[in-house]
């Protein structure tokens, strides 16, 4: 596996861990609502307007998989 793959893995098991953690403490829309809030902003202030709106769609286009939350975390 290539460092920025194993970069990538390691730094979402780390950010959803945390999250995992707030959803304990908070209603998870507070939670979800929070990344993404950041998430939208990392990317407006380092994309252009075109690789911004392209990401947008990316996300709305994408299926994602709801996590088990009575999963054990690695």
């Amino acid at each position: 596996m290539s460092d920025e793959k194993e970069d990538l893995e390691k730094i979402y098991k780390d950010v959803f861990r945390d999250a995992v953690i707030y959803e304990k403490q908070y209603p998870i829309q507070m939670v979800a609502a929070t990344y993404m809030a950041i998430a939208m902003r990392l990317y407006k202030t380092h994309l252009t307007d075109e690789e911004y709106g392209k990401m947008i769609q990316t996300v709305m286009d994408t299926e994602v998989k709801p996590y088990e939350p009575n999963k054990k975390l690695n």
